[in-house]
């Protein structure tokens, strides 16, 4: 039996050290992963899984810092994760004696970059989930014009760029093969026409653009630009390999369509599948999320062993998901914690590569800078071009060729792909992460000085519903946060009498919540369909797509029914609900709205109770009635529009002040209406005495009377409502109480209050234990529990302006004697303290 070689592992290392191609040796323990303890005399930066999670605490505690720094300057999240990389990398602290060898030892590099690749696959699953196939399709040729337009200069610019490096770079020149020598230039290509979609998603709802024709084509052209990217990614990594032949580049191609044509032939028919019994209302389920989540892996293994790259499969899996309930379900089963912890891992490592030391040819560098910002340049032009070409004004054009140069994870991969598969030296990587950072962040402030200057006051003469010209037009923004909120909407609607000889024009504004995920933006078209039908498939449509369509029929068809005198459009508002009132109040002095309505933050329940929406809606409303260009009404619904058809019983309440003369000019335009039974109650306090001055007093009384005055003249022409008029003398807010219970206990469907009665002194102690202070003292009282009602109600805020005064009516409140109410058709029937 031969006995067993012994050799000398210092000879070993010995002729692996002079060899001529020598790679990096390392040693260590198999064993050391997990310490036994500082007590013992470990080091924990000794072992694998202590080092990992040190080096991820500092990673992220270093990219949330350098981000609350740079917070003011407002940039994209990625450019700070990018800037702390750099920070803790070569140019920076690693230059600082055994920083590097301590704290980035090279062993760890290939934990450390796998945790980074893993959140990377997710991330770029989540951007497939985003990007819908119909929904590119449906863009329109305005967006694939922006995207060619955009994408095909600086990709010749980068290409050309590209061959002028490898023709003039000496390490090349024995590498004479065609596809070879093409990889480099589709990369650098692919780099400067790229367009990031999560990043620039996230300019658009921070610029307040989403809802304009600008952002809706950014944004269709992003998605464009965007997919042809991954595509010529995978174009790139596949004749990156051409080296080894050319029979393995074109297996590396044909694995990339295979896993093209699995995803969409097998797993997206099993998924929407799984979509329509979720819409039925099935759970989606823990163990079908995993699967979808594994399908992940599974898919980014195949692409992997096939030579494209990992995240082509995680992205290609991510677009045969359908964004519905189920993409929903999954994104935010990973996104927060991929993008809080792992991704910016990825955007970190991105700057450890960066090293300033690399940079020894300055004119090959000053070469790439300069390429880089004339791709940029090139995309503006081509902008204003593709804008001129299509008649639409030049400074839109250069809104859209700003922001199509946003830049993000699809480059900072590109250019990892190539530096890891040494297409791309490191001193081009180091050039081009700076150009990306750089220019991105020249996006907003210049987007901001040249499209996005201050907004002005946006004058127009009415803002309340009291106007001189009682049938002139009346213009109300409707806001929608879901589907539910519109049938009580349209019957607020349909109780202002519309009609041909007193119109109404509606703008139902759907408020989308952006929380930080692109695929809130995914709308193309923010306007109602232009005909009647309506597509009801809901095949390639995203959820928010869907309730944007539910709610722009609904009005569409009331439009319809209502005949001549209503005209309606929907528009969409994508907005965090901490700045939602700003697109709110700029909606409202585009359309000059006179009235504005807002869904009350708390919804009818099952059991008929009151439970919160959502949170955010309630200081939302009072943002809005602070800065609100006109007359806001807030609607508490208890279901006023669960019946349609079968009549209106109103009842509108009167104390006096400039938001109580809303409530009697809208009560005006309800007498026209026979459906409707309406009831105005006007109280008075007896023996109380104003705060104000006499003049103001005075000044204020008889405004209020020739709004009563105008209400009854109206009331009393006959042929629409049947209206009782009451007033009331009361001592104090017990008294008064009383006499809304009465009236309640006539069985009413909504009740018209002001939010600041005229009368303070009997609703000032009120207010103390109001739980919703933006319905007042009055509102707040019908939409508590204390008084049992199911009744609905609409609290209005006048818009800050005096009141013309129409008229004079005086009436003085004396005895106690109480006419009964007689009811009749068309005339206004009074009751009161005493008679008129």
């Amino acid at each position: 039996m031969a006995a067993a070689v012994v050799t000398d592992p210092l000879a070993e290392l010995w002729n692996h050290t002079m060899s001529e191609d020598k790679t990096d040796l390392m040693c260590f323990y198999p064993n050391k992963i997990t310490m036994g303890g500082i007590w013992t005399g470990d080091s924990p930066l000794d072992f694998s899984m202590p080092l990992l999670l040190f080096q991820v605490l500092l990673i992220t505690s270093t990219s949330r810092a350098v981000t609350l720094l740079l917070s003011p300057l407002r940039l994209p999240r990625y450019i700070p994760e990018i800037l702390a990389g750099v920070l803790l990398g070569p140019s920076l602290l690693g230059r600082l004696p055994h920083f590097s060898n301590i704290v980035f030892p090279i062993r760890s590099l290939f934990v450390l970059e796998s945790m980074a690749l893993l959140g990377l696959i997710y991330h770029t699953f989540t951007v497939g989930v985003e990007i819908e196939v119909p929904t590119i399709t449906r863009a329109g040729l305005r967006s694939f014009w922006f995207a060619a337009g955009c994408a095909f200069p600086p990709f010749v610019v980068g290409a050309v760029t590209g061959y002028i490096a490898i023709s003039t770079d000496d390490t090349r020149k024995d590498k004479t093969d065609l596809l070879n020598t093409l990889s480099f230039p589709i990369f650098l290509g692919a780099t400067f026409s790229s367009t990031a979609f999560s990043v620039l998603a996230r300019n658009i709802a921070e610029l307040k653009l989403a809802g304009t024709d600008v952002g809706q084509l950014t944004l269709s052209a992003s998605l464009i630009n965007d997919t042809f990217s991954w595509a010529g990614l995978t174009v790139a990594t596949a004749l990156g390999a051409a080296h080894c032949g050319l029979l393995p580049t074109i297996w590396t191609l044909t694995s990339g369509v295979a896993i093209f044509g699995a995803s969409y032939l097998v797993v997206r028919p099993m998924l929407l599948r799984l979509a329509r019994r979720v819409a039925e209302g099935e759970v989606v389920g823990e163990v079908r999320e995993c699967s979808v989540l594994i399908g992940v892996m599974v898919a980014a293994l195949a692409a992997d062993a096939g030579g494209t790259h990992a995240i082509f499969g995680a992205f290609v899996f991510g677009l045969a998901v359908p964004n519905g309930p189920v993409g929903v379900a999954l994104v935010e089963k990973v996104e927060d914690f991929v993008v809080g912890t792992l991704l910016p891992l990825f955007f970190a490592l991105s700057g450890l590569r960066t090293d300033i030391s690399k940079i020894t040819s300055v004119p090959a560098a000053v070469l790439l800078m300069i390429a880089a910002m004339g791709s940029a340049v090139l995309k503006v032009a081509a902008g204003v071009v593709v804008a001129g070409v299509f008649g639409m004004p030049l400074h839109d054009g250069t809104s859209i060729g700003l922001l199509l140069n946003t830049k993000g994870v699809i480059e900072l991969v590109i250019l990892n792909i190539a530096r890891n598969k040494k297409i791309m030296s490191n001193q081009s990587f180091t050039v081009l992460v700076f150009m990306s950072a750089l220019i991105t962040a020249m996006v907003s402030p210049l987007l901001a000085m040249v499209v996005k200057p201050a907004r002005r006051l946006v004058f127009y003469k009415r803002r309340t519903i009291a106007w001189p010209h009682p049938d002139a037009e009346l213009r109300i923004l409707t806001c929608v946060h879901v589907p539910r909120d519109v049938p009580a909407l349209l019957t607020l609607l349909d109780i202002t009498s519309p009609s041909a000889r007193c119109p109404v024009a509606v703008h139902a504004l759907h408020l989308i919540e952006f929380a930080g995920r692109s695929s809130a933006l995914l709308l193309i078209n923010a306007s109602a369909p232009s005909s009647s039908s309506y597509d009801s498939s809901t095949h390639g449509r995203s959820h928010v797509e869907m309730q944007f369509k539910h709610i722009a029929h609904a009005f569409m068809a009331y439009e319809e029914q209502a005949g001549g005198g209503v005209s309606a459009r929907t528009m969409a508002a994508v907005s965090p609900y901490a700045s939602m009132h700003e697109d709110i109040t700029a909606a409202a002095e585009n359309q000059h709205s006179a009235l504005m309505l807002l869904p009350f933050h708390k919804h009818r329940s099952v059991d008929g109770g009151m439970e919160v929406s959502h949170q955010a809606i309630h200081a939302l409303n009072r943002s809005v009635q602070r800065f609100s260009p006109c007359t806001v009404g807030i609607l508490v619904d208890r279901g006023i529009g669960a019946v349609p058809g079968a009549g209106y019983r109103v009842a509108a309440i009167f104390f006096g002040g400039s938001d109580d003369r809303e409530v009697a000019a809208l009560a005006t335009r309800m007498v026209k209406n026979p459906a409707i039974d309406l009831t105005m109650l006007r109280f008075a306090q007896k023996g109380g005495s104003f705060t104000a001055s006499e003049f103001d007093a005075l000044k204020e009384r008889k405004a209020d009377d020739g709004c009563l005055r105008e209400f009854l003249d109206r009331a009393n022409e006959g042929g629409g409502a049947t209206v009782e008029y009451r007033e009331r003398g009361v001592f104090n807010a017990s008294e008064m109480v009383a006499e809304i219970q009465i009236v309640e206990a006539m069985g009413k469907d909504l009740f018209v209050v002001g939010k600041v009665p005229g009368a303070s002194a009997l609703t000032a102690g009120m207010a103390e234990w109001s739980e919703c202070p933006e319905l007042g003292p009055i509102g707040d009282l019908l939409a508590s529990k204390d008084i049992q009602t199911t009744a609905s109600v609409l609290v209005l805020q006048a818009y800050g302006r005096p009141a013309p005064v129409v008229g004079a009516m005086s009436v003085d409140f004396g005895g106690d004697s109480v006419v009964p109410p007689e009811r009749r058709r068309g005339r206004a029937t009074t009751s009161s303290d005493r008679s008129l």
